[in-house]
């Protein structure tokens, strides 16, 4: 599917940015293999040997001129992330998610002035 997505936006003279980015549940080390808490997806991904974001850069070594980065962090953190932009008048904030598990994560905005 991937690899589809990148021939179509060559096709439509889109430029890419090389990063692949993945929202996952459970626990993530900084290689992007998963500790623990996927055990509500198939197969055993919290296996040693197994870690999808080296599995996909090797799939897509490269978009465009570019190496790939694949980066993979918790769901629920890329969530709040993703809602940042939204929540510079704010001090916290935070995330719950339902459906992959249950997840949450919690922010600061580091500013000292807020609005609200």
């Amino acid at each position: 599917m991937l690899g589809a997505l990148i021939a179509s936006s060559k096709r439509s003279k889109l430029d890419l940015a090389p990063v692949i980015a993945i929202g996952c549940p459970g626990v993530i080390h900084e290689d992007g293999s998963i500790a623990r808490g996927a055990q509500n997806l198939p197969g055993n991904w919290e296996s040693s040997r197994f870690n999808l974001p080296h599995a996909i850069r090797e799939g897509i070594p490269r978009i465009g001129e570019h190496e790939t980065m694949v980066v993979m962090h918790n769901d629920a953190v890329v969530q709040g992330l993703s809602e940042l932009p939204h929540f510079q008048d704010r001090k916290h904030w935070g995330v719950l998610t339902i459906g992959t598990g249950l997840g949450n994560a919690s922010f600061t905005n580091r500013r000292e002035k807020y609005e609200k």
